[in-house]
């Protein structure tokens, strides 16, 4: 399943930087000696002014108590949907998911605690997954002939490109080169010299800006990268606002993936998503969950945007 990975994918990533709970009454931060609690920070949040989504390509402003509270009413009429249909996720189900998730993502569930994030979360959020996907594709079937075709057939699909692991520094003036160069020099880390003296948004992880693909580097960097071997920093790049080096970690050579188990079940999901598309029209069927939904709402500061959002469904929006 690679519907909706990008919130367990965000999630790992903030690791060490966020907390998913806080004590409403416990000082969260101190700005010069004024002290901010929990629940400031979680008015705000509820009601923080310039967040929005976009709709029908436009952006809208909203606040974030509203998008929550939308969120959470689809994921439910979603859940509602699929058991109306036959294809609720079994609890079964939703545990071999997870076992796939954490097979292909070790840490993937220490990750999610380190955020205060639980099994429960974990295993409700994979379970609104599937049943999102088993909508989709009810009624559709792949092959695994189809499958070896289509993987036969898209060879570029399955191959990557010569790539780099990197980490970077930027700097914006010649005191802060300087004492880049002099801190390298002196046998520093690379990643604590990021740390300290970058100016790029990667620095809090020591520049660690991952592994890129050859083709997506300017033909400068790439000169400059392909200068050095694994271990040694580059010469410093001019760039339009900054000047920047490159540790090289690693480079990886060209590689195509085999048709493993892991590729067959991706490659087979995405062709009944595919097909699924053509014959399950699942926005509709949303539309028709949310003009038919009987929602109270006990937050009458949100009351009026829940009855318009459930309204728009009658209108076809």
């Amino acid at each position: 399943m690679k519907i909706k990975h990008a919130w367990l994918a965000l999630t790992v990533a903030l690791v060490g930087t966020v907390s998913a709970q806080v004590d409403p009454n416990r000082t969260i931060m101190i700005v010069n000696g004024e002290e901010i609690r929990g629940n400031e920070y979680y008015r705000r949040m509820e009601f923080l002014p310039g967040v929005g989504r976009t709709v029908n390509g436009k952006f809208v402003e909203a606040p974030p108590g509203i998008l929550t509270m939308l969120r959470i009413l689809d994921e439910r009429l979603l859940l509602q949907l699929a058991t109306q249909k036959g294809v609720g996720p079994t609890e079964s189900e939703v545990q071999n998911e997870i076992k796939e998730r954490m097979a292909g993502n070790p840490r993937l569930m220490e990750g999610l605690k380190a955020l205060g994030l639980s099994d429960a979360d974990l295993n409700y959020q994979v379970r609104v997954d599937l049943a999102e996907y088993k909508l989709r594709t009810q009624g559709i079937t792949v092959t695994d002939q189809e499958v070896e075709k289509y993987f036969n057939d898209n060879p570029k699909l399955f191959s990557s490109a010569k790539s780099y692991k990197l980490r970077v520094i930027a700097i914006q003036d010649e005191a802060g080169r300087k004492a880049v160069d002099d801190a390298l020099k002196a046998g520093q880390p690379f990643a604590e010299v990021a740390k300290k003296f970058s100016v790029e948004a990667s620095k809090s992880i020591g520049g660690d800006i991952g592994t890129l693909p050859e083709d997506a580097l300017s033909p400068a960097v790439r000169s400059a990268i392909e200068a050095v071997k694994i271990g040694q920093a580059t010469t410093w790049i001019k760039g339009q606002s900054a000047e920047i080096r490159f540790l090289v970690e690693n480079i990886l050579p060209p590689s195509k993936r085999s048709l493993d188990p892991v590729l067959r079940r991706e490659i087979r999901q995405k062709l009944m998503l595919d097909r699924g598309a053509v014959r399950n029209n699942l926005d509709t069927m949303m539309r028709d969950m949310r003009s038919k939904a009987v929602v109270e709402s006990k937050q009458p500061q949100f009351s009026g945007q829940i009855k318009q959002y459930l309204d728009s469904a009658k209108t076809g929006g």
